[in-house]
């Protein structure tokens, strides 16, 4: 039984690579572009991001059973771009334009569903914002309140927010 099973999948790998031929160049699918270690490496950024979506919660009022799942792709689509920014050197420029351009398409699908992925580095900080401060830095050169780091995004799903962003913020340094 195993070996018709191998034959048939080896026969369907075929007929899907003849069935790319059928198609102009340009909407043929290309063969693979992760070589084995590229492939486990990307792997385990997508097992991180289950890992790391999975024991956070719902959205703030549930909006039915979608909105964990819509909430939980945007979470890990946003953590595997950081990701994949902070790691670039381990793939080649034309490897992770490639998969770039992947997540950023799939961010821009959740956009088209109404969903909103909003990161928060870098812009002001005011004690009046819907985020929950998980630590305070002081930070010499600084002249006001600025969030330094999003650990996890706010997410609005048709403008109502369903997730608050967790931030790190930096104040000026005593005696500035």
């Amino acid at each position: 039984m195993s070996h018709h099973s191998r034959r048939g999948n080896r026969t369907g790998r075929m007929r899907a690579a003849l069935g790319q031929m059928r198609h102009p160049p340009e909407f043929r699918v290309p063969p693979p572009f992760l070589d084995t270690g590229q492939a486990d490496w990307v792997t385990a950024v997508l097992g991180d991001i289950r890992t790391a979506t999975a024991g956070e919660p719902a959205a703030d009022r549930a909006q039915g059973a979608d909105a964990g799942t819509l909430l939980a792709a945007a979470t890990g689509l946003w953590r595997a771009q950081r990701k994949l920014n902070q790691r670039a050197g381990d793939l080649s420029a034309a490897d992770l334009r490639q998969v770039r351009r992947y997540v950023q398409a799939g961010r821009q699908a959740l956009a088209d569903g109404g969903l909103e992925i909003q990161e928060h580095d870098g812009e002001p900080f005011d004690p009046g914002q819907s985020l929950e401060v998980l630590a305070f830095q002081d930070e010499p050169g600084l002249t006001r309140e600025v969030v330094l780091e999003t650990l996890r995004p706010s997410v609005y799903y048709r403008g109502e927010r369903i997730q608050m962003g967790q931030v790190v913020v930096g104040r000026p340094a005593p005696g500035m």
